[in-house]
């Protein structure tokens, strides 16, 4: 059995392998005594526990693993996860306890750092973890090299949260805004519109899209509204969701996301609208917006579990929903813009977090997409 010193030291050990090494984060649990939960959403363990409590028999195991699906469940309600396996490692465990794994705890008996290597979970998923807990320090040198390496990650890990979320001035939300107003203004005063609509004629001169017409209708038509209200509504969203949007990716991504989704929206339109359509607005490069926001909060939800369930799906369900209730809605652009929108956000990817392989894939896909839908709206 080891002592509580040499258990301390293990505990700064595991504490510095996890959070400098695999990026977990230290989770608040309430109510949780001599248990140490650490965090990271991309991980195959998604939850790593340090048990630090004794348990000397069976029922008390069980005890502790009905523990764990409750609180679990409660953190895969607040971060949006279906699947969450977590590894225990029990400090302290009475070597007649019997442990096996289920769907969700998987237990590891810890002794010292030498039965640590003959485990298999270990080998499998963290074969860096024994070479990664020697240290050449010694005494409080070790103590102090562990303590300064963790609170330099958090620091890290601080200041990558705080640029990412940090409030940015959206200077292409209010461009794009500019763009469409100057684009409705000029329909009245040129062409003829009214509140509720405006002339086939105008949409047309202006750059509606049309089942034959030219490829550059697939942009000019974006910038485009059928009536005031059909205006007002879409400038109302592209306000919200545009600075959202540039507050999470930037400037230039926020540009690309819009004008890609409403590429794709469109040629999902000319793919299956009738022949005597015209179709005109910015609502397949809003559920863009959307889609890319959708995708943020799924890879971000640690901090944003809470606003994609009660915010985000809502918001995105009940627009879907009222497309295919109003008949005048043109949907296909909707379903374009918003799988555009999560397709070229998986390219331009999230700061600090998406990988240069998921970006290439990202970038693959974006353009087989275009190229795809291009073909089957212009050239079949």
């Amino acid at each position: 059995m080891a002592t509580t010193q040499q258990k301390d030291l293990l505990v700064m050990k595991f504490l510095h392998y996890f959070i400098t090494e695999k990026n977990y984060n230290p989770v608040v649990v309430h109510g949780i005594q001599n248990e140490i939960w650490l965090e990271n959403m991309d991980s195959e363990f998604r939850i790593v526990r340090i048990v630090l409590g004794y348990i000397h028999n069976n029922d008390q195991f069980e005890f502790d693993n009905f523990k764990v699906r409750k609180l679990t469940r409660q953190i895969k309600m607040k971060t949006f996860t279906f699947k969450m396996k977590v590894l225990t490692l029990y400090l302290d465990l009475n070597d007649d306890v019997e442990i096996s794994n289920n769907k969700i705890n998987y237990p590891v008996r810890v002794k010292s750092e030498k039965s640590i290597a003959k485990n298999e979970l270990i080998k499998k998923y963290f074969p860096d973890m024994i070479n990664k807990l020697k240290f050449t320090e010694e005494g409080a040198l070790l103590y102090q090299k562990i303590n300064n390496d963790i609170l330099r990650k958090n620091l890290d890990s601080s200041e990558k949260i705080n640029d990412l979320f940090s409030p940015k001035k959206p200077i292409v939300t209010y461009i794009l805004l500019g763009i469409i107003t100057i684009t409705m203004v000029l329909m009245y005063f040129i062409g003829k519109a009214s509140i509720d609509s405006v002339d086939i004629t105008t949409l047309y001169l202006f750059g509606g899209l049309v089942k034959n017409g030219s490829i550059i209708r697939l942009v000019t038509s974006i910038f485009l509204h059928i009536g005031l209200i059909h205006y007002i509504m879409n400038a109302w969203a592209l306000n919200i969701l545009g600075k959202q949007v540039e507050r999470f990716y930037g400037h230039v991504k926020t540009l690309i996301i819009f004008l890609y989704s409403g590429i794709v929206g469109n040629l999902l339109s000319v793919i299956l609208m009738n022949d005597n359509t015209i179709s005109a607005g910015a609502s397949g490069a809003i559920f863009g917006l959307m889609g890319a926001l959708l995708y943020f909060a799924l890879n971000q939800r640690t901090y944003m579990g809470e606003a994609l369930k009660n915010e985000i799906l809502p918001v995105i369900i009940i627009n879907l929903l009222i497309g295919l209730i109003v008949p005048s809605i043109n949907m296909y652009a909707h379903v374009g813009g918003f799988i555009g929108g999560i397709i070229i956000s998986t390219f331009l990817g999230i700061k600090y977090k998406t990988s240069r392989f998921e970006k290439i894939n990202g970038f693959i896909v974006s353009i087989i997409l275009l190229v795809a839908l291009t073909y089957l709206a212009y050239f079949m």
